[in-house]
């Protein structure tokens, strides 16, 4: 890490309405209309994202489409594409480095900046100016920017002015600028953390942080330690750069998936169950990790659902260990009666021993390497196990890359 003696700003930013953005730049005569980004088609869809004429009504990302659509009637669902938006992010996310070399991505549409690498706050300034316009020339979309010496105030800056927004939180002016953030807009404060707080009479945060300053043993008895370190962090006005944008490996990694159809044949919910765990091999592999606990979840048709977690004593980073373990975990959960999802995780991951490198001649190759290097080559989802296709009942399925699928891992940076 490179000490720096620049100035102590930090910038987050999101993209506005990502997904229908980009679809809406892709097609014009989507511009201007309420649209949601959702599994056309599929049955219990929700929506991934709204569009800022749909949001306008009430539509929020995560709601269930047919409930969007009471919301507005005249909703038009645009079918999900996460291939495009997943190269137009990496894409955005390069460009970002304009702006500062040290850019850590938080999500799929959003990225912390260090702009310790200027002098100058306005210079830092001047290339966001210049990264927004050719963000809006190159892909036809916007982003928000918030600036300020605290990386949650940035998130809270980039949120406060949506879409376009551009806030500097300048150095000294923290407290003046939460003291008009409502609770409800501060991330990490969830919804019953929100209702108890609300219930305490605390609706602004410039309240909440005064509560703290005279009566914290009020919060303290209330919400405990780590409340109140949260709500001290806020009042901070430098944090540890080395710390925040050092390099995480992911702490877990999983695959879900919702049904096209639900199922109740044990050897079927077993293969499905295997696609979910190839795609969690293949992002281990990517990471050259390997794990001691693995998790499964099942979601009924009633939606009922039930999870187990087990930690293995041994370590697993291969299909084959997946496929082996599968069947012993939904055997232990299943209840018979019929499935709509599935999720599987690993955790309590650790670097992968025995590693060797491989000769792109060498004869005999690991199946898992071979798949990583033709997804690097032809994108992820080029490759998945054909035993879950091509089946009577898998009928009731479309293709695996067509089923609404969910992947995940905490603290993502590079899936």
């Amino acid at each position: 890490m490179i000490a720096l003696k620049g100035i102590p700003y930090v910038s987050h930013i999101d993209m506005d309405a990502f997904f229908a953005s980009i679809e809406q730049a892709a097609n014009p005569t989507l511009k201007g209309k309420p649209i949601a980004v959702t599994g056309i088609g599929k049955r219990h869809s929700v929506v991934t994202s709204a569009s800022y004429e749909a949001k306008r009504l009430g539509v929020k990302s995560g709601m269930a489409f047919f409930e969007a659509l009471k919301l507005c009637p005249d909703l038009i669902a645009v079918g999900v594409q996460s291939k495009k938006y997943g190269y137009i992010s990496k894409e955005i996310m390069k460009m970002m480095t304009s702006v500062s070399p040290r850019v850590m991505v938080a999500s799929v549409d959003e990225a912390y900046i260090d702009l310790s690498f200027h002098t100058k706050l306005e210079e830092s300034i001047n290339r966001f100016i210049s990264f927004k316009r050719d963000l809006k020339e190159r892909f036809g979309i916007t982003a928000s920017v918030g600036i300020s010496v605290n990386p949650i105030i940035s998130k809270i800056a980039s949120d406060y002015s949506k879409p376009n927004g551009f806030v500097v939180v300048k150095d000294g002016m923290e407290r003046e600028f939460l003291n008009e953030i409502p609770v409800k807009d501060v991330p990490g404060i969830g919804k019953h953390t929100l209702i108890k707080l609300e219930s305490m009479g605390y609706k602004m945060t410039g309240e909440l942080l005064e509560g703290l300053e005279k009566s914290p043993m009020d919060l303290y008895t209330m919400f405990g330690n780590a409340f109140m370190g949260f709500l001290q962090s806020l009042t901070k006005n430098r944090f540890s750069r080395k710390e925040f944008f050092k390099e995480e490996r992911p702490k877990s990694v999983g695959h879900s998936m919702t049904l096209s159809g639900d199922i109740n044949d044990f050897d079927l919910i077993v293969r499905v169950t295997n696609f979910l765990s190839a795609r969690v091999i293949y992002r281990l592999g990517r990471y050259k990790m390997e794990s001691s606990g693995v998790s499964l979840f099942l979601r009924y048709a009633d939606r009922s659902s039930k999870a187990l977690s087990k930690r293995l004593n041994f370590t697993i980073s291969s299909i084959k260990d997946m496929t082996e373990i599968t069947p012993w975990l939904i055997s232990s959960i299943w209840n018979g009666t019929a499935v709509r999802a599935i999720g599987i995780s690993c955790w309590a991951l650790s670097e992968k021993k025995n590693q060797r490198q491989l000769s792109l001649f060498e004869k005999e190759r690991e199946l898992l390497e071979t798949v990583l290097e033709i997804e690097r080559k032809f994108g992820e989802y080029s490759i998945f196990p054909g035993n879950i296709l091509f089946l009577p009942d898998i009928r009731k399925l479309e293709k695996p890359s067509d089923l609404h699928y969910q992947g995940f891992c905490r603290r993502e940076v590079s899936c």
